[in-house]
């Protein structure tokens, strides 16, 4: 008996609540379109953000921090601070930097706000 490819006989057309990913079809095949701005902007904070925001509301911060990661590479921490692209609110980053500059959880969501504020 032969078989035959199955194909949908109704439009396919499924939207992104943010609005940044728009799927639909064009006979046989699907189309992709995607708006780089809100993709980039619905990202979360970057590191580079988060060091950024940490000079401007505590100078000196930063090169505190970096003295205090430890060498070996094979540590959570070293590889935390090596590695992290992006930080959020329970990112071992983000634990790290808090605990070696004494920072309390009012002072960790401000942090958090002002390097949002950072260009990306």
């Amino acid at each position: 008996m032969p078989s035959y490819p199955l194909r949908p006989t109704f439009p396919v057309d499924v939207r992104s609540p943010s609005g940044t990913v728009k799927v639909g079809r064009v006979g046989t095949a699907v189309t992709v379109d995607l708006d780089p701005a809100k993709v980039f902007e619905a990202l979360p904070i970057s590191t580079g953000q988060l060091f950024a925001a940490l000079d401007v509301l505590y100078p000196g911060a930063s090169a505190t921090v970096r003295d205090a990661v430890p060498s070996d590479v094979a540590s959570p921490i070293n590889r935390a601070y090596r590695t992290t692209a992006f930080v959020t609110a329970d990112s071992a980053l983000l634990a790290f930097v808090a605990q070696t500059l004494s920072l309390t959880s009012v002072q960790v969501a401000g942090l958090l706000a002002a390097a949002a504020l950072q260009p990306k």
